[in-house]
């Protein structure tokens, strides 16, 4: 892992807040496999504060801010807050978003689309948070998704699921 996504932590801590590598990253680490692309999830900072701390490391690129997404130009990390996702219309890009920094992990990783993929890796202690099985899914090569009720909202997941099926 980058030094600087450990350094990102640590000023996060700093700051009051927490910072947890989440999604495909994680999943991959489990698994044994070097990670390509890092998510970081950001607990406990409004995106203002987020926005200039993480300006201390480089140019901030929002490539994302409706939805709470930033990037450190160079460091190949997207940094996001937690968010809760409500469908409001048709197809994928139907939603409302709201980010909400306080959430619970737990509540935060139930938006995302399997429980393989919901799993969460405190960069600072090594803690790995696994509130909806993805470690025994992985180990069974099972694909479950985290929230039966919302997962068919978004008709892509169908699509990320079978990609899925084809790699494990």
């Amino acid at each position: 892992m980058d030094p600087r996504i450990v350094d990102v932590a640590r000023a996060v801590a700093a700051a009051g807040g927490r910072a947890l590598l989440v999604g495909g990253y994680v999943r991959d680490r489990v698994r044994g496999i070097e990670a390509r692309e890092v998510d970081m999830e950001i607990y406990g900072l409004e995106l203002g504060p987020l926005e200039r701390l993480l300006a201390r490391f480089g140019e901030v690129i929002a490539i994302g801010r409706a939805f709470g997404v930033l990037q450190v130009k160079g460091l190949g990390v997207d940094f996001a807050l937690p968010r809760l996702d409500s469908k409001t219309g048709a197809g994928h890009k139907g939603f409302e978003v709201r980010c909400d920094p306080g959430l619970d992990f737990a509540t935060a990783a139930r938006r995302r689309d399997l429980t393989i993929n919901s799993m969460g890796l405190d960069p600072l202690t090594g803690e790995l948070l696994d509130p909806h099985g993805g470690v025994r899914d992985l180990e069974l090569g099972v694909l479950r998704a985290t929230d039966p009720v919302h997962f068919p909202d978004d008709p892509l997941r169908g699509l990320r699921v079978a990609q899925f099926a084809a790699r494990f």
